[in-house]
């Protein structure tokens, strides 16, 4: 039922905007002065017009004597002073109109479609408008196949002579065979947009049918009839834009030897396509043989249009009768399908039979046979939209399996990804775990993050194994989101400590140790209220170049990560243990990050590290400690800084008197503390050697 609703539709709004009455001209003169145009807004200028052949408007004198032509017709074969013309030549086609008296829907319009191969419009002998610029000879045409709508000047004039230039010299036949339309400018105009928009819309349509089942081919390429609907449905789309309003030359700029070419391919190649589209489906049925007949013939067509094109439009005098005997061998194949209940062989039998009957209707208006309108299009759309309708339930089922699919590979996915980050796949550009290999390595410069809790050997002494499972649980899901929300990954856990690796910014690395170290105060708060003791967590930081890669054997392996910078940032941690502060970082990363770096720090000292000969460098960050110690410790920054410069340069008395005086305020300062007893031991030592 819905089906049968948007072929309605469809056919609805292809249709013509509002109905034509056909004018009954008599010996060329058209009487119109009782005519009403508010109730019979489109009058189609059909009768006998005055023909006057190799005369252009300009040239046709008082004394030339007319003949007689019934319109819409092509000249060919007509007999003119006892020579028959062929459709090389030009004409004029003249209508003395006597207007109308009631004149409230003026200015009027001509609307005349497309006549090979250019036309144009004269109003009492003065140019109008039209398509192209008709000549008197091959090389003064300009051909140019489109629709035109001009309007009537009008000067309170009670009648006018009408004429109709054609000009042909590039087509098999000439003249006006297309309907000459005189309505109110307002209605013409509507009816010409809404044939753009309509074939607009077709064009839409196919392209979308065809982009569809191109996808569908490449979803599963084992539906070999998908390519060929989508081919066949490409062609009619070349097909459609390139006839009837032309559309494609409103998109873009093409000459008319160009345009036929397109016409006419998309023409020879329909049947074939065709044809083997259905041959894929049933190819038991359907005869190989005659579909490599089809195939020949439209690829010597298609070498024909290797030739100028009042040549290779002489096939549309047979190439009809080939298409049309294709469309007969596939309603037999069909018939025989449908007899032995192949699947879908009916709605495919119908939806053929819709193209054919559409063939032939387009053929015999072509031909001016039959003159009704274009019907091709929309069959066309017909008969693809049975396609997906018959093919939806294959697509749903393909398509819920590969859902299933995707939803099992992304569970897998996302279930190794606990054990091996995704951020590490990504570096050793790899999506799928399954993926990696045995020594792929990657080298990049990263901010390394070591987080270990303080005396966790006596801590945990204290609990079960299980009370230490489900506390260590229970600390690293706190911790581990901040780690991530800040863009760092966890590399691994080695025991109760954390290594982290941030890719991008080192201060993303500080800003996730200065929230673990707020989200460890709160933590605390908490287990406080079941009487547990409290945590404390030194973190250190060091920015570096490493390598990440996978290590291991082929029956056992995992991702790690390899260098210099990792021990390094290791040792910073233990840094925190030796000054009793909570986070520590490199020079390395205070440097990188100093321009941005939102957060109080204060210098360290030179540390010797295991492992390198030359000492390191190490800063404080201050906002590792709750807000009340923090404003005390930066409060007393710059004396904290004077009492360092004189430790450095071994002044330890005023050294003593300045960690003195910070730890009088900042009693719980470790660091002072620790330089306050370097201080005083170094006096004691000074003593000692001067009373020797």
């Amino acid at each position: 039922m819905k089906f049968i609703i948007l072929l309605i539709f469809l056919s609805l709004s292809c249709g013509p905007a509002g109905r034509d009455e056909k004018a009954n001209i008599q010996k060329g003169t058209l009487n119109l002065e009782s005519h009403s145009f508010t109730d019979s807004p489109f009058l189609t200028l059909t009768g006998e017009w005055d023909f006057f052949w190799n005369k252009t408007s300009e040239t046709i004198l008082a004394t030339d004597i007319p003949s007689s032509i019934i319109l819409p017709a092509h000249w060919n074969h007509r007999k003119e002073k006892e020579e028959e013309l062929t459709g090389q030549g030009f004409a004029t086609f003249r209508v003395h109109i006597l207007l109308p008296k009631d004149q409230t829907v003026f200015p009027l319009a001509v609307l005349t479609g497309e006549q090979d191969s250019s036309h144009a419009i004269y109003i009492n002998g003065k140019y109008i408008g039209g398509s192209g610029k008709p000549g008197n000879s091959k090389e003064t045409t300009i051909s140019q196949v489109q629709s035109s709508i001009v309007i009537i000047p009008f000067t309170g004039a009670k009648e006018i002579d009408l004429d109709l230039v054609v000009s042909n010299f590039a087509h098999r036949k000439g003249g006006p065979w297309n309907d000459i339309v005189l309505a109110p400018f307002q209605k013409a105009q509507e009816r010409l947009t809404n044939r753009k928009m309509n074939e607009t819309i077709l064009a839409s349509v196919l392209g979308f049918v065809a982009l569809f089942f191109l996808f569908f081919y490449f979803f599963d390429k084992n539906e070999t009839h998908t390519l060929g609907i989508f081919a066949f449905s490409f062609i009619i789309l070349l097909r459609n834009i390139s006839t009837g309003e032309r559309i494609l030359l409103d998109w873009v700029h093409l000459p008319y030897q160009v345009i036929l070419r397109i016409e006419y391919f998309s023409w020879f190649w329909s049947a074939p396509v065709l044809y083997h589209y259905f041959q894929t489906i049933f190819p038991i049925d359907f005869s190989k043989k005659i579909g490599n007949v089809f195939y020949l013939t439209s690829l010597i067509l298609t070498l024909v249009l290797l030739l100028p094109s009042e040549y290779f439009t002489e096939t549309a005098s047979f190439y009809p009768i080939i298409f049309i005997l294709n469309g007969c061998f596939l309603l037999f194949f069909l018939i025989k399908s449908y007899l032995k209940k192949r699947s879908d062989s009916q709605t495919l039998l119908f939806g053929t039979a819709l193209l054919l009957i559409g063939a032939i209707n387009d053929t015999l208006h072509a031909e001016a046979i039959w003159h009704t309108t274009y019907i091709g299009p929309l069959t066309v759309v017909c008969f693809v939209f049975l396609q997906v309708f018959t093919f939806g339930k294959s697509f749903r089922k393909s398509l819920n399996h590969s859902k299933e699919l995707a939803l099992k590979l992304s569970s897998l996915n996302s279930s190794y990804s606990r054990f091996v980050p995704k951020e590490f796949l990504n570096f050793l550009g790899k999506t799928d775990i399954r993926d990696i290999s045995l020594g792929q390595q990657v080298q990049k410069k990263m901010t390394i993050l070591f987080a270990d809790i303080r005396s966790f050997t006596e801590f945990s002494e204290q609990l079960t194994p299980k009370e230490n499972f489900d506390f260590l649980n229970s600390y690293l899901q706190r911790v581990g989101p901040i780690i991530r929300h800040n863009g760092g990954f966890i590399d691994k856990f080695i025991g109760d400590a954390i290594m982290a690796l941030f890719p991008d910014d080192p201060n993303h690395a500080i800003r996730a140790a200065v929230q673990m170290q707020n989200e460890i105060r709160l933590y605390n708060m908490h287990r406080a209220n079941y009487n547990y003791k409290p945590v404390q967590v030194g973190i250190g930081i060091h920015t570096g170049t490493l390598i990440l890669g996978i290590l291991g054997e082929h029956e056992r392996m995992e991702g790690t990560v390899i260098s210099d910078a990792v021990n390094l940032a290791s040792r910073i941690e233990g840094v925190t243990k030796m000054f009793g502060a909570n986070i520590v970082i490199s020079a390395d990363t205070f440097i990188e990050a100093s321009e941005d770096l939102g957060y109080d720090y204060r210098l360290l000292d030179r540390v010797n590290i295991k492992g390198k000969t030359d000492s390191v460098f190490v800063v404080e960050v201050l906002d590792g400690y709750d807000l009340e110690k923090k404003e005390l410790l930066s409060k007393r920054k710059d004396d904290y800084i004077i009492a360092l410069e004189a430790y450095r340069r071994e002044d330890y008395q005023e050294a003593e008197e300045g960690f003195s005086s910070i730890l009088d305020e900042v009693p719980h300062d470790s660091v002072s503390r620790i330089f306050l007893e370097k201080s005083k031991s170094y006096i004691h030592l000074l003593n000692q050697e001067r009373r020797i």
